[in-house]
This record gives structure tokens, C-alpha cells and sequence, in this order.
């Protein structure tokens, strides 16, 4: 109550400074509870004291009574002259500008005053920010408690839906084996001879009742064709036995019966041959139809085989849901898989370190797989399949999970159409020709080495979409750096023997010596791919294995000469791109900045074949109908531990 008191007591004197010193001397009563009795001279209310400070044990205070004032110092020296009645005398505490340290005590004052408002100023503000504070408190409770439902909430969504996408990949396999099993009957099965094990196919009952179909008509067409000649020949006789002018009545009637058999024959010869070539197109067709079931009876069979179809799912908690195999190669296996976290689709990669390899072979893997995930890493162009994550799967697998694309590979599509129309094969090729200038533009250019129909990929699972993407850089080479201003650098192949044979060069087959390829191989590639869109067939060793191929270096032997078919028409300029792509000698071979700038290949608008100028207008324009995208800006987070692991597996 006290210091209350002080405090207004102070704040008046400021206000009024007739009150200044009256004020002061209040509270050094108040604090101090003592009434002290000095005597002092008279002197004058204008007088000065010395500046001199007295010592720290003489207490100073000077007497007020009206307009006079006496000063006294020290003890008790009687009553002065002149001096006031004690009780109306006022002591008052010595201060600075009773010693003429401060002249002027209202700017002293007013600093005070000024420096109270700014604390109660600051006061209230400090006050508001308490208050905003406990309110964003209460906010940030409430959206944590929000967001915690929020976390709860998906994590029951994402149980709901993995047993789900689990159901459907359950019953995906399912459907999949019955329409196997369905088609069996019409395209026909592999069957397995008990005596010595060897596996034959047996047609099914479509393509053996077109076979019947063909043996009956061609049987039919070749007695109609003797009819004829029959008839035209008995025509001809008659004619030459007798004279136009006087022939007679029974005569006439046998040469109009004879031209009328004749003509009925050859109507029916033509109407069988059109048949015959309907049913054989028909064969044809269904041909591609058994080569498409086969690819699909080895997946079926390699996903019964797969260590990975009693996994339902890979990824830290589960993420990736496994769908069902999409393809196996020598050393991994490929999954469609579902991705919880992101909900798209995703291709999970499998690679496994067999124990039973020796030490070269798993060096060799593990050099693979660590340059794959090196080269995906730096890649992101649209015409390239796109690398999302990667992780370690037990102690001797790792999953590399990649973009997945909904449509088919472009093996799997000329397995079912035959050749693709000329403006739909060009337009594949410019978006080959597009990602092989990105790999040649990076600081370390990159060389696909395995360019072929079965790593090309329709994106869109919409036919009328051409997007495709280039996959598998499992065989890719890095050249580590370009040899000065050389456009085309070049590495040392030291790998011969991999790779698909009928899509490399002749350079690749040649064991006296350790080649250096550039990416000139990839342009090769890329002009067999070109060739076997248009025509339906390879250039070189079409028909022979593999095996057959290194064996008799066959490419070697057969790549010196380039024939195209007569059928069907293909324009020049596409052909004479084939044959720079194909040269035998890489220095006559386009590289691939020159194949990027070749006409055929810049202008937007070519020249129309005599073949497509047939065609209706609807037709060319749906044909030529793109769908572009832009790859997506987005990080790509991967396990830094799968090299570890790779260079640490025994």
C-alpha cells in the first residue's frame, strides 16, 4: 500500500513540479519512519548551495517555508533569526539541481513520464501477445489433434485398400489362368511326348478347322480350275470345227453351253481364291494371336515359378502390393505392383544374388546393378521410364521400383498386327531418336547396348496412343568422359557375348579383339527396330537362334548386303534411312546427332507414299493422332544403402 502510494505520489510531482520536492520528502519519510530535526542558517529561496557533494556521512536537507529556505548541515545548531515556526517548516532531500548538476528538472521529468507510458505500452502489447499466443495454442492443439484423425483415417483407408488390391491381384491370376486354359482349346497347347520329354504343340480346334477350311477350298478351287479349262477347251474346239455363219442349231446350243460353264467356272475359281486368301489372312492373324499366347503361357508359367507369388507385398510397411509378373529376364523379374502411399501403379524390379553363381559371376551382376541404378538415377526425359525408389529386400535381393506403363511392349504389338503403317513406325522412331540425343548429351553419355522391340514400351493402354518409353539399363554402358571436343566418344566393349544379337552390330561379334563402340551401336538398333516395324521381320538372321547367331557370327557374314521386300510399300526416304543406320562400317554409320538431323526425320510434314494416299482421310489422321506429356519435376528418394549392400554380398 505503501509503495502504491509512492508511486502516485511520484507520478502527481511529475505532473506538477510545485509538488516535486514535497513529494520526495513524503516518501523518504514513508520508506525511512523517522522525523529528522535539522537547523539551519537563513538564506534566500534563489540562493545556490555548492556543487560540492558534502561527505557520505553528512546528511543534507534544506528548510522550505514560503518564499525563504534554510539550509542546515549536520547536527542540531539552535533556532536563527528570522527563522519559521517548526511546524511550518518542510524538509525536503537534497537532489541534482539543488547541487547545479540539472538545470532543468522538467525534461527530467518528462523522460520519466515518457518512459512510464512506454511501459504500459509495452505492457498492453506483451498482454495482446499472451492472449494471440494461448489462442494460436489452442489452434495448434486442435489441428494436431485434426491431423492426428487425419493419420488415423488414411491408415484405415490404406489396410481397406491393400486387402483389397490383394483381392484383385488374387483374382487378376485367377482370370488370367482360365482364359489360358479357355484359349487352349481354340489356339492350341503345349504337350510333352512321354517317351523322351520333348515339348510339341498342338493346334487347337480354331486353327485346325481354317486348315480343314484351306484343304477344302483348295481341293474345290482345283477341280473348278479343270472345269474351266474343260469347258474353254470344248468351246474352242467347237469354234474351230465349225463356221460361225452357217453353224447349225445343235452346234450353237453346245458352244453356248460350253462358254456358259466356262464363265459359271471361272466366277467360282475367282470367288475360291478370294476365300482361300480371306482364310488364309485369317491364319495369319491367328498366328500372331498363338505367338501372344505362348509369350503369355511363359509368363504364367514363371509367375507359378517366381519365389516372389506368395509375397503380397515389398517395401517398408507393406507399400508396394505385388500384382501380378510382367516379364523375367536372365538375372531379375519384373512386378506390377501397387503403390499404397502414392496410389499409382508402379513396375518393381527385382534383382537376387543366386548363391550357387561363382565370385565372377556376382561380381558381374553386382556391376550391373549398381551401373543401372546409377544411370536411372541420372536420367528424366518423357520417353523414359522413370526411376521412384529403391530398397533392400532380405540379404541377398534389392527392388528398384520404376514408372509403369499400362500398354504393351512394342514385341508384343507387332507379335499381334504383323507391320505397323509407315507415319505410326516414323513416329516411333522420332521418339527413339529423341532419347538417344539425351543420352549422347549428358556430361557421361550413355549407350543403351539392349535397344529392342521388348524394351520399348506403349505407354497408354489406349491403341490410338504411340507414347512409348525406353526401359532396361541393365547392359547400359557410361562412357566416363568426352575425349576433347569428340562428338562421338567411345568405350571399350569388354561384355561381348551379351545382349539380344539380331539388334547389334557387327562390331560386337568380334572376339580377336576388345572393340570400342560408341553410340553407334544404339543407332543400329535403332534402324533393325525401324525395318521390322515397316516389313514384319529382322534384316539379318531372321529364323535363327541365338545360340545360332554367336556361333556362326552371322550377322557378321549376312550384314554386308541390306534387301527390302517389294511388299509392303515403304517410301524411299525411309528406306534410305535404314541403310545409313545399317551401314556395315561404324564409320559410314550415322551417329546420332547426324540421325536426329536427318529430313526424313525433321520435318513435321512428309510427303505422302502412293500406298497412304489411298487411304481415307479419317484413317491418316487418327493414325497420327499423339499424346505428349512433360516428366513430372519430382525427387527421387532411394535407399542409399543398396550399393553398400551389393559391393558387401559374399
Amino acid at each position: 500500500m505503501k509503495n502504491n502510494d509512492a508511486n502516485h505520489m511520484r507520478k502527481r510531482s511529475r505532473e506538477d513540479p510545485t509538488n516535486a520536492e514535497a513529494a520526495e520528502f513524503s516518501e523518504d519519510q514513508g520508506v525511512g519512519g523517522q522525523q529528522t530535526e535539522v537547523k539551519g542558517t537563513k538564506s534566500s529561496s534563489t540562493s545556490r548551495v555548492s556543487p560540492e557533494i558534502p561527505d557520505e556521512s553528512a546528511c543534507i536537507y534544506e528548510y522550505v517555508s514560503g518564499p525563504t529556505a534554510v539550509s542546515t548541515s549536520g547536527g542540531n545548531s539552535g533556532n536563527s533569526p528570522g527563522s519559521t515556526h517548526p511546524s511550518e517548516r518542510k524538509l525536503k532531500q537534497a537532489t541534482l539541481p539543488s547541487y547545479g548538476l540539472v538545470n532543468d528538472t522538467a525534461v527530467f521529468r518528462k523522460e520519466l513520464a515518457d518512459r512510464d507510458a512506454q511501459i504500459d505500452e509495452l505492457r498492453e502489447k506483451l498482454a495482446a501477445v499472451e492472449t494471440r499466443m494461448s489462442e494460436r495454442e489452442t489452434t495448434l492443439v486442435n489441428t494436431q489433434a485434426q491431423l492426428q484423425e487425419a493419420v488415423d483415417r488414411n491408415n484405415r483407408y490404406q489396410v481397406v485398400l491393400r486387402e483389397e488390391m490383394l483381392r484383385a491381384a488374387r483374382q487378376e491370376r485367377c482370370d488370367a489362368r482360365r482364359a489360358l486354359h479357355l484359349k487352349q482349346f481354340e489356339l492350341g497347347q503345349i504337350a510333352v511326348w512321354h517317351s523322351n520329354g520333348r515339348e510339341v504343340w498342338v493346334e487347337g480346334n480354331k486353327m485346325r478347322q481354317l486348315t480343314m477350311q484351306l484343304e477344302e477350298l483348295s481341293v474345290r478351287r482345283d477341280e473348278v480350275e479343270e472345269l474351266k479349262k474343260t469347258a474353254e477347251k470344248r468351246a474352242r474346239q467347237i469354234l474351230r470345227s465349225n463356221d460361225e455363219d452357217s453353224m447349225a442349231p445343235e452346234v450353237q446350243a453346245a458352244l453356248m453351253e460350253a462358254q456358259e460353264a466356262a464363265l459359271l467356272y471361272t466366277a467360282e475359281f475367282a470367288a475360291l481364291g478370294s476365300a482361300i486368301q480371306s482364310l488364309k489372312q485369317q491364319q495369319q492373324d491367328l498366328n500372331h494371336e498363338k505367338k501372344v499366347f505362348l509369350k503369355e503361357i511363359r509368363r504364367v508359367n514363371d509367375e507359378d515359378a517366381s519365389a516372389f507369388v506368395a509375397v503380397p507385398a515389398l517395401g517398408h510397411n507393406g507399400r508396394y502390393v505385388m500384382m501380378h509378373l510382367l516379364g523375367k529376364g536372365g538375372f531379375s523379374e519384373v512386378w506390377k505392383a501397387f503403390d499404397l502411399q502414392e496410389a499409382r501403379y508402379v513396375a518393381c524390379k527385382i534383382h537376387r544374388v543366386q548363391r550357387e553363381w561363382s565370385q565372377q559371376v556376382r561380381q558381374h551382376y553386382r556391376d550391373r546393378a549398381v551401373r543401372e541404378l546409377k544411370i536411372m538415377r541420372m536420367l528424366e526425359h518423357p520417353h523414359l521410364t522413370r526411376l521412384f525408389d529403391a530398397f533392400d529386400h532380405g540379404t541377398a535381393t534389392f527392388v528398384s521400383v520404376m514408372e509403369f506403363s499400362a500398354g504393351t511392349d512394342l514385341d508384343t504389338h507387332l507379335k499381334r498386327c504383323g507391320t505397323l503403317r509407315e507415319v505410326e513406325a516414323r513416329l516411333i522412331i522420332m521418339q527413339v531418336v529423341s532419347a538417344l540425343r539425351y543420352f549422347a548429351a549428358q556430361h557421361q553419355p550413355v549407350i543403351h547396348y539392349d535397344l529392342k522391340p521388348a524394351n520399348i514400351l506403349l505407354h497408354s493402354s489406349n491403341q490410338s496412343s504411340l507414347l512409348i518409353k525406353i526401359t532396361d539399363f541393365g547392359l547400359s554402358k557410361l562412357i566416363p568422359k568426352r575425349d576433347g571436343t569428340n562428338d562421338n566418344p567411345t568405350i571399350e566393349l569388354t561384355s561381348q557375348g551379351a545382349g539380344t544379337y539380331w539388334y547389334l552390330p557387327p562390331e560386337c561379334f568380334d572376339t580377336t579383339a576388345t572393340p570400342r563402340i560408341s553410340n553407334k551401336v544404339d543407332v543400329w538398333s535403332c534402324g533393325v527396330i525401324f525395318y521390322q516395324m515397316l516389313f514384319g521381320r529382322r534384316p539379318f538372321a531372321e529364323g535363327e537362334s541365338q545360340q545360332q547367331i554367336w556361333q556362326n557370327k552371322l550377322i557378321v557374314s549376312s550384314a554386308h548386303t541390306l534387301t527390302f521386300p517389294d511388299t509392303p510399300r515403304v517410301s524411299q526416304e525411309a528406306k534410305d534411312l535404314i541403310q545409313k543406320c545399317l551401314e556395315y562400317h561404324p564409320a559410314d554409320r550415322y551417329d546420332v546427332m547426324q540421325l536426329s538431323q536427318d529430313p526424313y526425320l525433321q520435318r513435321n510434314t512428309r510427303r505422302l507414299s502412293r500406298t497412304e494416299r489411298t487411304l481415307p482421310a479419317a484413317t491418316q489422321n487418327s493414325s497420327t493422332t499423339v499424346v505428349t506429356t512433360a516428366a513430372a519435376a519430382s525427387g527421387v528418394t532411394l535407399t542409399g544403402s543398396v550399393e553398400e549392400k551389393l559391393s558387401n554380398i559374399p
